[in-house]
């Protein structure tokens, strides 16, 4: 095996260089609550905080009120098996709440809060929840899509206040096997429709133990907890990415959350806020974020953010240009990437981005315990270090697959047990991943293959370009041509030759932009993914019969 890629010659599979020798690493839990709650390390030390109230969830409170929650609910018949909804933003008892369904041995559920009723129809529709729990201000959206009752989490506090005075002080006795169906968390659904993600308790402890040793790692803190982590929490905790660094990687670590209550949209103002108030040390973002702190940044000069050591981003693709310009703007905060998916329950790629200005688009190494492949897209095969393929990966944190769909499960977790993520990456000689693109959406130019987010972050770099997406427009003689969707600056008279000009001398020949449609907006996912199909939908931008296109 190479030393420094990890890439073993004889097998084509890439190994984790993560140092976990140093560190403990199997668990004798069987349910993620247990794992996380049991011989809590420091009880009395907050572990969620409200980033506006300031009112405190320790771990012992977590504790308390994770087990109340769990006797509550059993009490009024949710039983081992059964699918419990959660629908609301987050709020500081949001993780007591995840905890507390699992604890029943039940299968925690959420979803966008955001969502519309016949989004939320569809979902109910395909998990069949026992259970709905909802915020007061959500009701009306959610009153009538199911027969099943709703339970408001203001009603449960209530009942279960007492929790949080210290009555439970273990989680009750269920028969839970590390197999056992923690959660259904959607995929979603940039290009297809979302599909439920089935999570075992398996998977959730992997990887709040892999969370656990590579930030032990980053921070120099062994296997102890790292007292000195302050997390700012404005990920939504509906989202995989929010779930599984603020509930499986902070708990498990012992880190300090503080959380951003969410009533609505995201707001740059309020997060940078409480990076000030609470001198908070790390903050987990998306790409737009990252993008309206660089764009603001004189705006947002007012904030006292000496406190700030490092952000970490994933979600989505982070172009090279905003990592230089957070460069610029932030020289004394580390700018991180992970990369993970919904099937992945988490990150699996890790801790490697800007530090001390030097730029590395990679999104980091493979995490602890994970393996992976780069296979050609054409021929199937495994291929060596800095050559372009899938990337295909397994460990354990993957998913058992998707609720009731054979067909989708089969085709992303092949007979061997890799799962293929359809992203188009490459590994270096030092083991860092690189992504380049999604496969399905490789515009296909003649014999050649265009990668839409290389073009996009070309784009972006226009001054009158607000935002930008890249997609395959049908043509006859090419097959497919790139076609930018534009979203201009108010009042710009940016015309479409313009663009085109502006992007052929930055990129080879068969690259080029050779159409342009200027659209309000770029739909995107809390993440900051590209919504590729509802653009397509919503814009009506590609014809009845294929045409051939003028600039060829």
């Amino acid at each position: 095996m190479e030393e420094t890629s990890g890439f073993c010659t004889r097998t084509g599979t890439y190994h984790s260089q993560w140092d976990t020798e140093h560190h403990s690493w199997s668990s004798s839990s069987v349910s993620l609550p247990n794992h996380l709650l049991s011989n809590l390390a420091s009880p009395s030390k907050p572990a969620f905080v409200d980033a506006k109230s300031d009112a405190t969830l320790t771990f012992q409170d977590l504790l308390f009120l994770s087990s109340a929650i769990a006797r509550s609910l059993m009490a009024s018949g949710v039983a081992k098996g059964d699918v419990v909804l959660l629908v609301s933003p987050n709020f500081l008892y949001f993780p007591a709440f995840v905890l507390g369904i699992m604890a029943t041995g039940a299968v925690f559920s959420t979803c966008n809060f955001l969502n519309t009723r016949s989004e939320l129809r569809e979902q109910i529709l395909d998990s069949n929840p026992v259970l709905i729990i909802c915020t007061n201000d959500l009701r009306s959206k959610l009153d009538g899509l199911t027969s099943n009752p709703l339970l408001l989490v203001e009603t449960l506090l209530v009942v279960v206040s007492g929790g949080i005075n210290r009555i439970f002080d273990e989680l009750p006795e269920v028969e839970i096997s590390p197999s056992d169906t923690a959660a259904l968390m959607y995929s979603s659904g940039t290009t297809g429709k979302s599909k439920a993600v089935v999570c075992s308790h398996g998977n959730m402890i992997a990887m709040s133990q892999m969370l656990r040793v590579a930030w032990s790692c980053c921070y120099g803190d062994g296997d102890n907890n790292n007292t000195t982590i302050v997390d700012l929490c404005v990920l939504p905790l509906f989202h995989m990415f929010g779930l599984s660094v603020f509930i499986c990687g902070a708990v498990s670590s012992g880190s300090t959350v503080r959380v951003v209550v969410a009533t609505g949209r995201y707001s740059t103002d309020g997060m940078l806020t409480a990076v000030e108030k609470h001198r908070v040390t790390r903050i987990m973002v998306v790409p737009p974020m990252i993008v309206k702190m660089v764009t603001s940044f004189y705006t947002f000069r007012k904030y006292q953010l000496g406190s700030l050591k490092e952000v970490v981003c994933s979600g989505a693709q982070l172009g090279t240009e905003h990592m230089g310009s957070f460069a610029k703007c932030f020289p004394n905060v580390r700018l991180s990437q992970l990369y993970g998916l919904t099937e992945s329950v988490g990150p699996i790629v890790m801790c490697d981005g800007v530090k001390n200005g030097e730029i590395n688009d990679s999104v980091g190494r493979l995490g602890p315990s994970v393996t992976a492949r780069i296979i050609d897209v054409r021929s199937g095969k495994s291929v060596a270090p800095n050559c372009q393929g899938e990337l295909c990966v397994k460990g354990p944190s993957i998913t058992k697959g998707y609720l009731n769909n054979k067909e989708a499960t089969s085709s992303s977790i092949d007979s061997q047990g890799w799962l293929h993520t359809g992203d188009l990456c490459y590994i270096d000689g030092k083991g860092l991943v690189y992504v380049v693109d999604r496969i399905k959406e490789l515009i296909k130019y003649k014999a050649y293959q265009v990668p839409p987010a290389e073009l996009e972050e070309v784009l972006s770099a226009h001054p009158e370009i607000i935002d930008t997406a890249v997609l395959p427009y049908p043509n006859d003689e090419v097959g497919e041509i790139p076609m930018a969707c534009v979203v201009k600056r108010a009042g710009s008279g940016l015309t479409e030759d313009e663009i085109i000009c502006f992007v052929q001398n930055k990129v080879t020949p068969y690259k080029k932009i050779r159409k342009v449609v200027f659209v309000d907006f770029i739909p995107r996912s809390t993440t900051g993914k590209i919504l590729r199909r509802r653009l397509k939908e919503k814009n009506n931008i590609y014809p009845t019969h294929f045409q051939i296109s003028s600039k060829l």
